[in-house]
């Protein structure tokens, strides 16, 4: 492989994986939360989004990623950690409380360790120091809007002005959607949407997917929510359900209340596949992810 191939996949990971891309389209029609179950009796809690025009939402986020593949005997490893600094700007706010909201990453460094040891390095924070060619295709993803989303007051996008639409029908911008509706703790409810796996993770497949959150407790205004993404059926062949267990995240998202924004997120992703390539392969994708509001 020549050191141009590696490089292209270290640029379409990175973008793929956080929305870098640019081209607008309209939105799908999907993910919309429903209430699933009932809690049990307490108190209850409405949980919403509470959007200021003028308002700055900053996110540090850490995301390290490890790929442990065997196949024939012979073991391969790659290794990723990433730092961002996400930033939603809320341009406006229209009668009915739907934000339109403008992101951007100020911040990005992402070192990739390859199977064969070769490390690839872009920090924008000193670009000329990195792997040479990845300063001029990743700065411009740094420091210009690359999205325009209206979000309503429970998280959902409900329309996408400028970025990649089929993304955040799967993936919202802050992790969860919420019910429009008071909640209990132990109160569960489910998000379903389909799941598009474009390069390099697919050619365009769509799969039917899940969400289940839980309102788990309410603590000194801050509600922890834990939530687990499932597929409703698997490829019957092993091999591709390699990019469909690299989406089933499982973690904690905590919301302040008063505020109406998310605070943190902790997800995680441990899953194995065996025989994917043959008897005796094996193939362990693992993540740990995170988000932080950062405050002035």
């Amino acid at each position: 492989m020549t050191r141009r191939a590696p490089i292209a996949v270290f640029v379409a990971m990175v973008v793929m994986s956080h929305g870098l891309a640019q081209p607008g389209a309209k939105p799908p029609r999907e993910g919309v939360a429903a209430l699933a179950a009932s809690g049990n009796p307490g108190s209850s809690t409405l949980l919403q989004f509470r959007w200021q025009k003028g308002q700055v939402l900053s996110y540090k986020v850490k995301n390290a990623t490890t790929v442990t593949e065997v196949v024939a005997a012979s073991t391969q490893k790659f290794a990723s950690k990433l730092d961002l600094v996400k930033r939603y700007r809320v341009a406006d706010v229209d009668a009915k409380g739907v934000a339109t909201l403008e992101y951007s990453v100020t911040a990005m460094r992402n070192e990739q360790i390859r199977p064969n040891g070769e490390t690839l390095l872009f920090d924008s924070a000193d670009p000329d120091k990195g792997t040479p060619g990845l300063k001029e295709q990743l700065m411009k993803f740094v420091g210009t809007t690359l999205a325009v989303l209206r979000v309503d007051s429970s998280g959902q996008v409900v329309e996408v002005k400028q970025g990649p639409a089929d993304r955040y029908g799967a993936e919202p911008p802050f992790t969860l959607v919420l019910p429009n509706q008071a909640l209990q703790p132990q109160q569960s409810w489910l998000r379903r949407f389909d799941l598009t796996l474009n390069p390099p993770l697919g050619t365009g497949e769509k799969h039917a997917a899940e969400q289940t959150f839980q309102l788990t407790k309410v603590a000194g205004g801050k509600a922890t929510i834990t939530l687990a993404t499932a597929f409703k059926k698997m490829p019957d062949a092993v091999a591709e359900r390699m990019p469909l267990i690299q989406k089933e995240t499982r973690g904690e998202i905590v919301f302040d209340v008063t505020a109406g924004r998310v605070a943190e997120v902790r997800v995680g992703i441990d899953r194995t596949l065996e025989n994917h390539q043959g008897k005796g392969s094996s193939y362990h994708f693992e993540s740990a992810y995170t988000e932080q509001l950062m405050t002035d």
